[in-house]
């Protein structure tokens, strides 16, 4: 789900930045501000399994993704759309280590079969993502391309609860590195922000 709804917002950027007649270069924001927010929570994914489980932070994260895709779908401005997206980021951050974390613990002997099985959808995405843009735009308003993520989003939690394991009784007290977060997640943010800004100004340049 998050591979696919990347996809469809970065080739909805132009019809985003029209509707909600706000200049690209601010619109850009919606995917820079994801990228960001993935970059400042990711760190802390080991730390959060220890000490409140996997399962636990899985379906937290889960709903925050989709409560977000509810709220981007309703944003009135450009301001509220990238706010939610960021919040979505932060959720979306954790979901792709968590799945392969709990997907190695159950696989056992089977794992790389297993890993091979999940690397599917995170390819498949970006195929279906720009054909379902297409579709979105065509036929329905933009917000439909983050309403869609409400059913999957849905279900997939549902079936995150009923299926997956309880591993609350692995949960263990464990310290924060708060100096390693303090400098990996800042060094992070700022080197996606330079890569970030360095292609939009050579896109621009090339364009001249």
């Amino acid at each position: 789900m998050t591979s696919l709804d990347s996809t469809v917002v970065n080739v909805s950027l132009a019809t985003l930045s029209k509707e909600l007649h706000t200049p690209l270069t601010m619109i850009q924001w919606v995917t820079s501000g994801y990228l960001l927010a993935l970059a400042l929570t990711l760190p802390l994914s080991g730390w959060l399994v220890d000490r409140i489980g996997a399962k636990r932070v899985y379906i937290f994260c889960f709903t925050a993704f989709t409560g977000a895709s509810l709220l981007r779908g309703s944003a009135g401005s450009v301001t509220a759309l990238i706010s939610f997206r960021v919040i979505q980021g932060m959720a979306g951050g954790l979901l792709a280590p968590l799945a392969q974390m709990m997907a190695a613990r159950g696989a056992g002997q089977h794992v790389a079969r297993v890993m091979g099985l999940m690397a599917m959808p995170v390819l498949i995405g970006p195929i279906l993502g720009p054909v379902l843009a297409g579709t979105i735009l065509q036929h329905a308003s933009w917000r439909w391309i983050f309403f869609i993520n409400l059913p999957i989003g849905v279900l997939a939690t549902a079936l995150a609860v009923w299926i997956l394991p309880k591993d609350a009784h692995e949960v263990r007290p464990r310290t924060l590195d708060l100096k390693g977060l303090a400098l990996l997640s800042p060094g992070l943010i700022l080197l996606l922000h330079s890569l970030e800004t360095l292609g939009t100004s050579a896109v621009a340049t090339h364009f001249k």
